[in-house]
């Protein structure tokens, strides 16, 4: 056989074999990479990492973010896998309000009632690049007193899969006396879309919370509110712009929107030693209803000497159907599909949970003179305990 046919054969079968290494530790495709050139190369092509996406398909969770309150002007990432940031182990006067398709919404702190008055980063912990937004649209006449954001990629048609250097969007929601808003920063344009207004349908001003993570469905952001210390979501269309409000049954309210198995709307909360699901779903009349899809016993799956009656649901990994659940002894993972449990933060303390997904692969690089090389990042270097990488 030809040299050269042999060797191509064999970079196939290398590539089948690196193809099945677990997305959730990183360091298996450093240590890989380090083999020799021509795996490295292997490994940092675009076909690779396109293949590899596809393959897994959901993209792991590689740590969380959180912020404890007597540490309230600095927020931690956990590692909950082989990868660590680059200079993220600890973020200086930040706070980490969401994360989606591989980047990290930040606000500077102290948090300010009026969006306007606070200052937004978007952060790729990956390549540890942050790009903080310029001031956010003025109220004039108005006088915001809450909101919430979130950050995503724009292509309602992508699949997600290695859209994570591609364009993004923030988008921000927020209430005054008046009614509600939404506004949206587009990367694209490198500036602030016009605020979309919606009134208030009656009784007080909604009152959105810095750090209930919202929900992507369907081409719409769901975000959690009360008004008169009743529980509602408000809908924002991300293809026609509208806003909808509408008020949750009484008994959702301490609890977490989520994304259900088949796509749809969720939400998850814990009561007393129990995990409660419910989706919504079409009624009879055509208006939604909510539906409890499936309730989870937590006893059978905690450590016997750990006391549940207060614990409370802060948070989930939406496609993975993973929860948070805080305890006297601490943060808990659940996963509904393994039906493991492990704890990933031993204190409960914490302001904001915001967990962090994302692929992490070897890249080509381009050096000085331009040509193109195969080299490691310094966060996939981080993910081997070597200090000479």
């Amino acid at each position: 056989m030809d040299p050269a046919a042999a060797l191509a054969d064999m970079d196939e079968l290398v590539e089948e074999v690196l193809l099945r290494s677990p997305p959730d530790d990183p360091a298996h495709l450093v240590r890989a990479a380090l083999v020799c050139k021509r795996w490295c190369r292997i490994l940092a092509d675009a076909g690779f990492r396109r293949r590899f996406r596809k393959l897994h398909r959901t993209p792991p969770m590689l740590g969380i973010l959180h912020r404890h309150t007597h540490a309230s002007y600095v927020t931690t990432f956990t590692a909950t896998s082989s990868f660590r940031p680059r200079n993220g182990d600890l973020l200086r006067d930040w706070c980490a309000l969401d994360s989606r398709h591989g980047r990290v919404l930040l606000a500077g702190l102290p948090l300010r009632d009026d969006p306007s008055e606070n200052n937004l980063s978007v952060w790729d912990p990956v390549t540890g690049e942050q790009l903080e937004l310029p001031e956010q649209p003025q109220h004039p006449n108005r006088v915001p007193f809450g909101w919430n954001a979130t950050v995503l990629c724009p292509d309602g048609a992508c699949d997600h899969l290695d859209c994570g250097r591609g364009p993004f969007l923030v988008v921000v929601v927020g209430t005054d006396f008046d009614g509600g808003f939404v506004y949206a920063y587009s990367s694209e344009a490198g500036a602030w879309r016009d605020p979309t207004y919606a009134a208030h349908y009656g009784g007080d001003p909604l009152n959105f919370f810095f750090f209930d993570p919202c929900a992507y469905v369907e081409n719409a952001l769901y975000f959690m509110f009360h008004r008169d210390m009743k529980p509602g979501i408000l809908e924002y269309n991300l293809g026609t712009h509208e806003i909808s409000q509408d008020l949750l049954p009484h008994y959702l309210d301490r609890g977490v929107l989520t994304t259900t198995e088949n796509g749809g709307l969720g939400f998850a909360a814990v009561d007393w030693s129990r995990l409660y699901l419910w989706s919504r779903e079409a009624g009879r009349d055509g208006y939604p209803i909510w539906a409890q899809s499936r309730t989870i016993e937590l006893n059978i799956m905690f450590p016997a000497d750990c006391p549940l009656l207060s614990s409370c649901m802060i948070g989930s990994v939406h496609g993975l159907h993973v929860f948070f659940v805080s305890t006297v002894d601490g943060i808990f993972s659940i996963d509904l599909k393994s039906g493991r449990m492990r704890k990933v933060c031993k204190e409960r303390d914490i302001e904001n949970f915001v967990p962090y997904m994302s692929f992490c692969t070897p890249e080509m690089w381009m050096n000085k003179v331009g040509a193109f090389r195969c080299c490691l990042s310094p966060s996939l270097k981080r993910c081997l305990p070597h200090p000479w990488l």
